[in-house]
């Protein structure tokens, strides 16, 4: 999820009873641990191929982020009266794990849960990166838990986030199987089938069955069931200038990043370009939105361009060095 909601999440938990037992003790404990494991973002700054390893890496993991717990319940020791370390251990570990590694791991961005013993990036795929549905109440009920000073207010608020949270793995549910539905119908040689959140809301899906030559993609409204047509896309090409831009490190790690990659090639002059992509990123969801296609030109003009995480490959001729992007 993004950084305002994490911090939501970890300011909400504390009005929810603990900052008054606890003081600021609780809040630096639960605000700090939701946020902190996105301090990886200080060494992975300036985005590339190494962003893609070194984000959502070792603090986002079960035993980085056991650290990071302990080393914030050491923080807040001196911020007040409390010197157990149970209690401020217990805080650090529920901002850390329940208002950041969760809510990560919920998304289809994935997170490297088991480093360093594995480099597996489990994802859920329940909720869209940035999804004002589950934001916005959550911003709701922490303003007015402050304005009023009643717990209850916060304590409902967090009732909110597990019941979005409940409904949303429901609705996942709901994708795979119309998506199993489809694939059946449609005579799909299936290898595996996924179902990637959209925008704006937990209604809409993006469907993917990983076939045999490639994969079969299509949109879904859980709301509607029966209207999904899928559509095939090829993986690309397996050519000569493929194989060579697959043996390039930045590549390798590329491709073990994506979770659906599919490949194209131009040719430019003496030279080949080769794209690389992921069909779990694309703008096309926030495109096909009426309200979000008319917000998105004013907010970000320049994000519905083009699709993200492409990694482009420029081979040149003999004994040129490649040219490597991710954009």
């Amino acid at each position: 999820m993004d950084p305002v909601t994490h911090g939501l999440t970890g300011a909400l938990l504390a009005e929810a009873g603990f900052r008054r037992r606890w003081g600021r003790q609780a809040t630096v404990a639960l605000v700090g641990g939701a946020m902190v494991p996105d301090i990886d973002v200080v060494w992975s700054w300036g985005g590339g191929i190494a962003a893609l390893e070194l984000h959502r890496g070792i603090t986002h993991s079960l035993l980085g982020g056991a650290l990071l717990a302990g080393g914030l319940a050491a923080a807040t020791r001196g911020l007040g009266p409390e010197r157990r370390w149970a209690p401020l251990l217990g805080m650090a570990a529920l901002g850390v794990f329940g208002g950041h590694l969760l809510l990560d791991l919920a998304t289809s961005f994935g997170i490297q849960l088991f480093l360093p013993f594995s480099r597996a990036r489990p994802a859920w795929d329940w909720l869209f990166i940035i999804d004002p549905w589950f934001s916005v109440p959550l911003a709701a009920a922490l303003v007015g838990a402050r304005l009023s000073g009643r717990r209850a207010v916060a304590r409902a608020g967090c009732a909110y986030l597990v019941a979005y949270l409940v409904l949303a793995a429901a609705a996942h549910g709901a994708a795979l199987a119309e998506t199993r539905r489809a694939a059946a119908g449609a005579g799909l040689p299936v290898r595996g089938v996924a179902a990637l959140p959209q925008p704006p809301s937990a209604r809409r899906w993006l469907a993917v069955v990983e076939t045999a030559d490639g994969y079969a993609v299509g949109r879904l409204d859980v709301l509607r069931p029966g209207s999904l047509a899928l559509e095939r896309v090829s993986r690309g090409p397996a050519s000569a200038p493929v194989a060579r831009a697959e043996g390039l490190p930045a590549v390798q790690t590329y491709l073990w990043f994506a979770r659906f990659p599919v490949v194209r090639v131009e040719a430019s002059g003496d030279r080949q370009v080769v794209e690389f992509r992921d069909l779990r990123f694309t703008t096309r969801g926030w495109r096909d939105d009426p309200v979000l296609a008319r917000l998105l030109p004013v907010v970000a003009p320049r994000r519905l361009d083009r699709e993200p995480f492409v990694l482009r490959v420029v081979l040149a001729g003999a004994g040129a060095a490649p040219e490597v992007a991710l954009r």
